[in-house]
């Protein structure tokens, strides 16, 4: 579990060392059994990504620049293979769109789920108390309906989100869904506050038009995703679920 759960004031902060241990779960082997026991026996692991515009890949400069497809290609590259993806990305949906569109995830019947929400709300002025509300609904639904791995990702590092006075208790709303529900939340505010301070990389190069991110952003939220999950997948002493 967390340490801590985000603090808003500290995550419009441009230091990201002052992050360390603050955002989300660290993700064990027992968080990703399912997966864990589709790739022990050889079979298919099913992936499906759930969310909005940067998980459809607007911004990408063809599909195969999208973080999932990034993140797929690194996987089997590690030799976590065969790897099937769906992607169930829309642009501009909310927590309201995305509550309405469960039901094509579940249909699925994916090993892993990845949850990718959060950034419209403030922007469309969705209620803070109701994009919480209903990322908990539908972590719990996904739970109880297809029995997969969870894992949620949080928002991006962005002009639009940080010049939006609302956005940071959707982003403690995220992290406290993920915490409450047992779900583990890869923190990709945080990692793109680090990105952004690399040389020859600032958020407006992972964020090109202020919203989405372009294909450096991506390539770097998809091998990430990918060597987060890697680690807890291959992890030599933990059991699988078949």
């Amino acid at each position: 579990m967390p340490e801590t759960t985000p603090n808003p004031a500290r995550a419009h902060d441009t230091d990201s060392a002052a992050f360390s241990g603050a955002f989300g779960f660290g993700l064990s082997p027992g968080h990703v059994a399912r997966s864990r026991g589709a790739v022990a026996a050889g079979r298919t692991l099913r992936i499906t990504v759930f969310g909005s515009s940067t998980t459809e890949g607007i911004g990408a400069s063809a599909p195969i620049h999208s973080f999932p497809q990034v993140m797929r290609a690194s996987l089997v590259a590690s030799g976590i293979a065969p790897v099937s993806l769906a992607n169930h990305g829309v642009g501009g949906n909310n927590a309201r769109d995305l509550h309405a569109r469960l039901g094509d995830v579940i249909a699925g019947e994916p090993d892993l789920v990845l949850f990718q929400t959060g950034s419209n709300d403030p922007l469309q002025e969705v209620p803070a108390s109701e994009f919480a509300r209903l990322t908990r609904a539908d972590l719990l639904t996904l739970r109880a309906h297809t029995g997969a791995d969870l894992v949620l990702v949080d928002q991006q590092l962005c002009r639009m989100l940080e010049e939006c006075e609302a956005f940071p208790p959707y982003l403690t709303a995220l992290h406290e869904a993920g915490a409450a529900t047992g779900v583990p939340v890869f923190p990709r505010y945080q990692m793109m506050q680090g990105w952004s301070m690399t040389p020859g990389m600032d958020r407006d190069r992972l964020s090109p038009d202020g919203l989405h991110m372009g294909d450096a952003g991506y390539r770097l939220l998809g091998e990430a995703l990918a060597g987060w999950l890697r680690l807890a997948l291959l992890h030599p002493d933990a059991p699988a679920t078949a």
